[in-house]
């Protein structure tokens, strides 16, 4: 690449450099906080630098003044963080079906920080947390993210974005946080419906025999039926990860062919 070349479309590789990085700061695995901050930024440069000649190739039309360019900058931070946010949003599904059953089984105050959010989560939400973050790897996950980012600009310029996209924001976000309620509820059912029925019949064994202290039993019986169940049920939580996952890069890859206009 000649250097009269890039200097003269160094505004374009500016912009592209802002919407990869937003994205790899925001997405699952690459905003990880035990990947270092330099390796971040000198991977977004080197992304950017391979896609930056095919989009330059396009055509393009900058704006005269230094405002109208801000905003073109903040405009790329909005497209690269809503590509990375719409695949964050599932593992929150993971975690979150943790939580359902955490607190069921006296789990719930047993915390741990997640190095991937940085956030407080059950015990239980870390372990699938990283087993989807695997299983997230294996099909190329973060291939997927750096080709959607690419593929955005085909359909969602540079330099030209409709104010009335905010709406189709919306709706987008809307339907991914269903969507992210829908998952965690699949792969917590087995749990809380086992753990419901548990609760059920101690709950009619304590009228029964009202001298056993049903609670102290009843908490190290929650646990391993619980466990019991998740073990059991392991296969087919990795199935339902692995295809609310392709599921989810296709919505992403719907999201940029209707891109807002």
């Amino acid at each position: 690449m000649p250097m009269a070349y890039f200097v003269y479309h160094f505004q374009v590789f500016l912009l592209i450099l802002v919407r990869m990085s937003s994205m790899i700061f925001i997405a699952p695995f690459f905003s990880s906080a035990l990947i270092p901050l330099r390796l971040k930024v000198l991977m977004s440069f080197l992304i950017t630098l391979v896609i930056f000649p095919v989009v330059a190739s396009t055509g393009y039309t900058l704006p005269g003044g230094m405002g109208e360019y801000a905003l073109l900058v903040i405009q790329e931070i909005t497209i690269g963080i809503f590509i990375g946010f719409l695949v964050a949003i599932i593992f929150a599904a993971y975690q979150l079906a943790g939580q359902f059953f955490a607190v069921q089984i006296g789990f719930g105050i047993n915390e741990v920080i997640d190095p991937l959010a940085e956030v407080s989560i059950p015990l239980i939400g870390q372990l699938q947390n990283l087993v989807a973050l695997l299983i997230f790897l294996a099909i190329n996950g973060h291939h997927f993210m750096i080709k959607a980012v690419y593929r955005s600009y085909e359909l969602a310029p540079v330099f030209s974005l409709a104010a009335k996209a905010s709406q189709g924001y919306f709706n987008f976000l809307l339907h991914s946080f269903s969507g992210m309620f829908v998952v965690a509820l699949k792969i917590a059912l087995p749990v809380v419906a086992t753990i419901f029925l548990v609760t059920v019949s101690l709950g009619v064994l304590a009228k029964a025999a009202p001298q056993m202290n049903i609670m102290m039993l009843g908490f190290p019986f929650k646990i391993a039926v619980a466990f019991g169940i998740l073990v059991l049920t392991t296969p087919l939580i990795v199935r339902i990860m692995q295809v609310s996952l392709e599921r989810t890069f296709g919505f992403v890859s719907k999201v940029i062919l209707y891109w807002p206009q």
